[in-house]
């Protein structure tokens, strides 16, 4: 539960201005309603340095990459399976993996 600021109006469900931050009733919920303080500072500010308010998503400085980088799972799991193993566990692979391998080459 909140009241107006503007007109003192108990509203369940109070609007909060982003340019002033003071909550407002529905009917004052616009900046240009409540006579925005908040408002005329943001003109103020945005008149002194226009460039800073240009929106120009073609002509960025920065060469933004095209995509989105989606880290592939199976490596994500082999790593954390990795991570997850004692050292002797891995010599204990790493000698079975040779013995398979010498043994099969014996057999052919």
């Amino acid at each position: 539960m909140g009241t107006c600021s503007y007109c003192g109006v108990k509203e369940t469900m109070p609007f909060k201005c982003k340019f002033c931050g003071e909550q407002f009733c529905g009917e004052h919920r616009l900046p240009e309603n409540h006579e925005c303080y908040g408002l005329q500072r943001f003109k103020e500010e945005r008149s002194k340095m226009p460039e800073k308010w240009i929106y120009e998503p073609f002509h960025s400085k920065e060469k933004a990459e095209v995509g989105r980088k989606v880290e592939k799972p199976l490596n994500k799991k082999i790593y954390e399976n990795i991570r997850g193993i004692d050292s002797r566990k891995i010599l204990y692979a790493i000698l079975a993996i040779i013995i398979v391998l010498t043994v099969s080459q014996v057999l052919i």
